[in-house]
């Protein structure tokens, strides 16, 4: 169970053209650590407007989610943690309506070294979730019910991967020091 926990902490994300970091405001932003002392990334989280953040899952709300890795991670470490938080969070019969989404975004992912980025953005203009590695897009995925699904991996009230890392991008945490984020 620890490993597939290790695996979301160190998933994911990318950005579109119209929906980007640069375009956008960071609302808040948080480091996750195993075991205390180990950091699997930096995150941080961006809108265009930071007082959105009571309806971030809202297909109307532009968002993107960056993650600066610290560790090496293969594709299948994303996979796994992803997987499980989101059979968690939603139903059987709710992940069977998004799965075809999921599996193509799972499909895109490439292994990750210390120093890369991955990007997931949603444009709520288009309803287009991308994800990019090191700015390079490797997947786009037109669901506005996917994009809340996937991201509330991390911004969910519900299960999400760490309720600390949660708080913190949105703004609603107490920055702690490593040590008090063990478990997220």
């Amino acid at each position: 169970m620890k490993h597939h926990v290790i695996a979301v902490y160190m998933a994911i994300l990318p950005l579109s053209a119209s929906a980007a970091p640069g375009s956008m405001n960071l609302v808040g932003s948080g480091e996750v650590f195993y075991l205390g002392f180990i950091k699997i990334y930096d995150a941080e989280l961006y809108t265009q407007n930071p007082g959105d953040t009571s309806r971030i899952l809202s297909p109307d709300i532009s968002k993107c989610l960056k993650l600066d890795y610290n560790v090496s991670l293969k594709p299948s470490d994303f996979v796994k943690g992803a997987t499980m938080v989101l059979s968690r969070q939603h139903s059987s019969d709710d992940l069977d309506l998004i799965r075809p989404h999921m599996n193509r975004l799972h499909e895109a992912y490439v292994g990750v070294s210390k120093g890369d980025s991955y990007q997931l953005c949603y444009d709520a203009a288009t309803s287009r979730t991308s994800l990019s590695l090191n700015g390079k897009e490797l997947v786009s995925i037109i669901s506005r019910q996917f994009s809340a699904s996937y991201f509330g991996i991390w911004l969910s009230s519900e299960q999400p991967l760490s309720p600390s890392l949660q708080q913190d991008l949105l703004g609603t945490g107490t920055q702690r020091k490593p040590e008090d984020r063990s478990n997220g």
